[in-house]
């Protein structure tokens, strides 16, 4: 089945029927004269003949509004036709018009714009009704036929997405209906699927250097085509234009994939003749035309069925971190559904700092950043990663080698995890802080790392860190993590602070100043610098800090016992923020 073309070429001068559907071209104002109806016309001015004809409107009709007549053919008798009203016309741009009755002369032919609108004379006998019919015939013999081949190209399509093919096999479809090279692109501009032409239409330069998938990246990696936008914002369906590939010309029909309002992508059919027939542009045209939808469509089901699986991976991975499971046996079963060996060696790594990155909402980040780390481990381990609120956390398995320490085990952690803080700030283009759990052995102890590897991210955030850390790392807060949580702890450090923190003593103003001359090894000249305050104001909140506690805050061991009470404060916050979301009450 042939398709009629979006431009004609130069017309027979043979007429043809129009009931032809194999000879049905797009009805322009040449295909138009070639019917029988205007063998006998006089046509005055050379205008473009090419322009597409859609309808008829009679004289009095067409000079009754304002708005453009592009497409129209306009129909008026000798008697009508008054020279103001014709120039009137003329800026309208019609395709032409149409003078029935009346001998062509001199006056006839001055009255024609060469460029803008030529003028056929026609007999007196014919009509507006027979010009209108013939027009609409017209029309609708190519709208059918365009129809028809649609039909064919949706239902070749339709019924592999039907039986779920996916969109390879669409794009292969697609290259075998066209007998060109096609490629899906997804909205970040890269190619989803590329199918190649068959042997029979190989799409390949003229120095015989055969179009690829890989050639599309790098153009797309390059400098995307201003095409693709320009389908993206026509939203009047595919477009044709030339595009550069390799150093050769190729023409491409570019289809952007907007579904519900959202973008998803294009359908790109390259066709590998610089200046293609126009019939075959037509048939590229639709068959992008019905691919669009399709596609899209195909893009939904996919992408709605890597969301459940996310989903499902995520609470996979959720349960691994809360220790969720009730036996055992649970967990193995749903382990070996995601190939994840419960036997292993495992250290989960944490990330956070999205929101304060990003001005607010983390939004999009943590979980594209769970995409990400799920499609690149190191080779010999696996990941699982999930968004636990605003913090990434990655279960990180790892095969130990015999014989080995735990401190090197740790390093070995430590140096994907400094990767993995790399790879988040590259790609998201926001910083992030990482930090790690100690490594353990057991599927069952993941979620001992896990809560490791929060208390570790929480005292980062709070002492100001600026590199990747691990709990181990923080070699105090390791030893002082039973004390903290302990009656004993907690009160040993309620009862140094509180008399820091009464409204009668200046509050957490005093507090700071404390704490920061006992972090400046109790230098007062240093800690006044690090307060922006002049040294006697610091001897003078030093002085009431040591009253209020009734210690000499120039001796060491007052100065440690304080320096104890913070770090077990700190301490005891983080780990109790940690054990909340862990054990829900």
């Amino acid at each position: 089945m042939e398709l009629a073309a979006p431009e004609t070429s130069t017309p027979s001068h043979e007429p043809t029927s129009s009931d032809d559907p194999a000879l049905s071209h797009e009805p322009t104002l040449a295909r138009v004269l070639q019917e029988r109806l205007f063998r006998d016309a006089t046509i005055t001015g050379d205008g473009a003949r090419d322009r597409v004809v859609t309808w008829c409107l009679p004289w009095q009709q067409a000079l009754s509004g304002e708005e453009d007549l592009d497409g129209v053919l306009v129909y008026a008798r000798e008697s009508d036709v008054e020279a103001d009203q014709l120039a009137e016309l003329r800026a309208r741009r019609p395709v032409a018009l149409v003078v029935a009755g009346g001998e062509p002369g001199t006056a006839q032919a001055d009255r024609a714009d060469a460029e803008a609108m030529p003028i056929i004379t026609v007999g007196a006998h014919t009509d507006f009704r027979q010009v209108g019919r013939l027009v609409a015939e017209l029309v609708l013999a190519h709208e059918a036929h365009v129809m028809r081949y649609g039909v064919r190209v949706h239902q070749a399509l339709a019924e592999l997405s039907y039986r779920g093919a996916g969109i390879s096999a669409l794009c292969h479809q697609m290259s075998r209906l066209s007998q060109c090279a096609v490629a899906v692109l997804d909205s970040d501009y890269q190619v989803l699927e590329f199918a190649q032409a068959g042997s029979v239409g190989e799409s390949s330069t003229p120095s015989g250097e055969v179009l690829t998938a890989r050639t599309m990246r790098e153009l797309l990696r390059d400098d995307p085509p201003d095409l693709l936008d320009r389908a993206l914002d026509g939203g009047r369906g595919p477009i044709v234009g030339a595009v550069e590939i390799a150093g050769n010309p190729f023409t491409c029909v570019v289809g952007a994939i907007v579904l519900g309002g959202r973008h998803d992508g294009w359908v790109v059919l390259v066709e590998p003749a610089a200046r293609p027939h126009p019939h075959d542009v037509a048939q590229h045209r639709v068959v992008v035309e019905q691919a669009i939808t399709i596609v899209g469509t195909e893009m939904l089901r996919m992408r709605s069925i890597s969301e459940a699986e996310e989903r499902a991976r995520g609470d996979f991975v959720h349960a691994l971190l809360h220790g969720r499971f009730a036996t055992e046996a649970d967990l193995a079963a749903r382990a070996e559904h995601y190939r994840f060996p419960t036997g292993s060696d495992y250290a989960v790594i944490v990330a956070g700092g999205f929101r304060a990155a990003s001005g607010g909402e983390p939004g999009n980040a943590v979980p594209n950043a769970v995409r990400d780390v799920a499609r690149t481990s190191p080779p010999g381990t696996q990941t699982l990663a999930a968004a636990v609120g605003d913090v990434l956390a990655v279960v990180y398995r790892f095969d130990r080698p015999k014989r080995t320490t735990p401190d090197a085990a740790n390093r070995f952690v430590a140096d994907y995890a400094r990767t993995l803080e790399q790879d988040l700030v590259r790609k998201l283009g926001v910083p992030v802080q990482v930090a790690y759990g100690r490594p353990v052995s057991g599927a069952v102890r993941i979620t001992d790392s896990y809560r490791e590897a929060r208390i570790a991210l929480g005292l980062r955030q709070q002492l100001g860190l600026d590199s990747v850390c691990g709990f181990h790392e923080l070699r105090v807060f390791a030893a002082l993590s039973e004390l903290a949580g302990s009656p004993v702890g907690k009160g040993f450090a309620d009862e140094l602070l509180a008399p820091l923190r009464e409204e009668s003593t200046g509050g957490s103003d005093l507090e700071r100043a404390v704490v920061t001359y006992i972090e400046c090894g109790g230098n007062v000249n240093a800690a006044a610098r690090a307060l922006h305050i002049h040294r006697n104001t610091m001897l003078y909140k030093l002085e009431r800090a040591s009253r209020a506690l009734r210690l000499n805050l120039r001796e060491a061991e007052h100065q440690f016992a304080l320096w104890l009470a913070c770090k077990l404060e700190l301490l005891a916050n983080t780990t109790a923020t940690v054990d909340r979301e862990l054990r829900p009450t």
